[in-house]
């Protein structure tokens, strides 16, 4: 039984009512698994739940404190934006359950001439910048105390501020439809709500960031889904899927959903009522079904390289993508940039890389 089985049978599915019974084994290996996928506090937490988490005890410890750290990076980052009046949103961060990300991820909704100005704001708030680019910056939160890291490590005060959602120069959602969907949540001590996406559009965003940005899907990307999907009533899965098709989403979406379909039917032999319905409005991307079958369930899944270039062709279809396409084929006149673009695009080792939880 491939590790994905294995990890996914002992946690579970939040759309079943009930799984197969099975064993619970606590294993180093299954944890760095785990850990790689984004999941590694649902496989603790089901240890810890059945009287199994012994040897992992301590990893429990660490991994909940990073949450909590997280938690607090956050609402900090939050609250100084709030402070100043600056249009925000927290996405692709908090999950509707108990994870750790890499980073922090904030998208700017303001006038997009005033992103610099903001970027200065920051700083002038101990956000150290660490990495500028044409569509996002990277700070580090100095009031953490901790010691920065270039690659992240530990991944908790380390914030990517995007000018916008894009895959180099072509955005792929529109700031503007966004800003529309924002809502206030409640995170863990903090004393201010913290402005993230509607779930409808974070899971939109969720799959074009994993099929467009990375080719990769991590576990995380199916809990996500298997929560958000089983907390919707039928009508607010057709407007999920409304959505996809405003936002020319629709091949990632499909890409997302039959992965999640064939983790379902081959982990609990069963297609969930929520999901078959979806199903029934976005059809499947069989390529990706056979693709994950025949790596034997690794996870994270690679996304084929066609899927890739049929979700760009879908999204250029919406005119702040299809401009943002043209300014990204300008800047392919440089040698050096289309090398990097092809790399990134074909390099089975920088998609592995990206697929890393540090």
């Amino acid at each position: 039984m491939s590790h994905t089985e294995t990890l996914l049978r002992m946690i579970g599915s939040p759309l079943l009512e009930r799984v197969p019974e099975c064993d619970y084994v606590e294993s180093e290996q299954l944890f760095r698994y785990a850990f790689r996928n984004n999941i590694e506090m649902l496989y603790l937490d089901v240890l810890a739940k059945r009287g199994h988490l012994n040897l992992l005890l301590d990893k429990q410890v660490e991994i909940q404190a990073r949450r909590c750290d997280t938690l607090k990076t956050v609402c900090r980052l939050s609250s100084v934006l709030q402070a100043g009046n600056i249009a925000h949103v927290v996405t692709k961060t908090l999950r509707p359950y108990p994870g750790t990300p890499n980073d922090i991820d904030c998208l700017y909704l303001g006038p997009l001439d005033r992103y610099e100005e903001v970027g200065r704001y920051l700083q002038s708030n101990r956000y150290r910048l660490t990495g500028p680019n044409p569509m996002q910056c990277e700070f580090f939160d100095e009031l953490s105390e901790a010691e920065f890291n270039r690659d992240k490590a530990g991944g908790r005060f380390y914030i990517d501020f995007y000018r916008e959602l894009a895959a180099d120069y072509m955005p792929y959602m529109d700031s503007s439809i966004l800003a529309q969907h924002v809502i206030r949540t409640s995170v863990d001590n903090c004393p201010n709500s913290v402005c993230v996406l509607a779930p409808i559009a974070e899971m939109v965003v969720l799959s074009l960031h994993s099929v467009l940005m990375h080719r990769i899907v991590p576990l995380e990307v199916f809990y996500t889904y298997a929560y958000v999907l089983s907390r919707m009533t039928e009508q607010e899965i057709v407007d999920l899927w409304r959505f996809t098709q405003e936002n020319q989403a629709e091949p990632a979406m499909r890409t997302v959903l039959t992965l999640v379909e064939t983790l379902h039917e081959r982990c609990f032999g069963v297609v969930p009522d929520k999901l078959a319905y979806l199903l029934a409005l976005s059809g499947r991307r069989n390529t990706e079904h056979v693709m994950l079958l025949k790596s034997g369930m690794q996870m994270p899944h690679v996304v084929k390289l066609t899927t890739f270039v049929i979700t760009v062709l879908s999204k250029i279809r919406g005119p702040r993508a299809r401009h943002g396409f043209l300014r990204e084929l300008a800047h392919m006149a440089n040698p050096t940039f289309t090398v990097e673009v092809l790399y990134h695009m074909l390099s089975k080792k920088f998609i592995d890389k990206h697929s890393d939880h540090v």
